[in-house]
C-alpha cells in the first residue's frame, strides 16, 4: 500500500483523532443536554444488548475492554431503569440480558436525535460526499472491530 511520508501521514491521523475526538465529546455534550438522549456509556451497552440478546455482562466487559465490576455498575443502572432485563440460564450472577421494549424505545430515540444532529451537520454536503464519508467510517470500524472478542464468535490467541 502506497503511503505519504511518514510526517504527512501522522499530521493526518493527528488530524482525524482531533476531529474524532471533537465530534465524540460534542455528542456526549448533547447527550447530558437532554432527557430523551442516553449517555454515550448507555447508548453503547443498550446497543451491545440489542445486537446480542443473550449477552452477559463479561461479555460486554470484554468486548469494551473493561473491568467486569464496571460494567456490572453501569448495567445495575440500566436495570433499574428497565432499559435491560437479566433473562433465565447463565449460573450465579452470570445472567444473560435482554433490552427491553423502554431499552429499544430509548435507544432508537437517543439514536434518532443523534442522527438528527448528524443530518443537520451534513445538510450541505453532496451524496458523493455523504457516500464516502460513511464507507470510510465503515472501513475504520471494521478495522477497529476485527479482534474484539463478540459474543459467539471464537477468540483466538496469537
Amino acid at each position: 500500500m502506497d503511503h505519504p511520508g511518514s510526517d504527512v501521514r501522522n499530521a493526518d491521523i493527528g488530524r482525524a483523532y482531533t476531529e474524532l475526538s471533537r465530534i465524540t465529546r460534542r455528542a456526549s455534550i448533547r447527550a447530558r443536554g437532554s432527557d430523551e438522549v442516553l449517555s454515550v456509556v448507555d447508548q453503547s451497552l443498550v446497543d451491545f444488548v440489542v445486537q446480542h440478546p443473550g449477552c452477559m455482562a463479561i461479555d460486554i466487559a470484554r468486548y469494551l475492554r473493561l473491568n467486569r465490576s464496571t460494567i456490572s455498575r453501569q448495567l445495575s443502572g440500566l436495570l433499574a431503569a428497565g432499559l435491560v432485563r437479566t433473562t433465565d440460564g447463565g449460573t450465579g450472577n452470570a445472567k444473560p440480558l435482554e433490552a427491553t421494549p423502554a431499552g429499544c424505545t430509548a435507544l432508537e430515540r437517543s439514536v434518532r436525535l443523534h442522527r438528527d444532529a448528524l443530518e443537520e451537520r451534513l445538510a450541505a454536503w453532496s451524496d458523493d460526499d455523504v457516500a464516502l464519508l460513511a464507507g470510510l467510517l465503515e472501513r475504520l470500524g471494521a478495522a477497529d472491530e476485527s479482534g474484539l472478542p463478540m459474543p459467539g464468535r471464537a477468540t483466538t490467541t496469537p
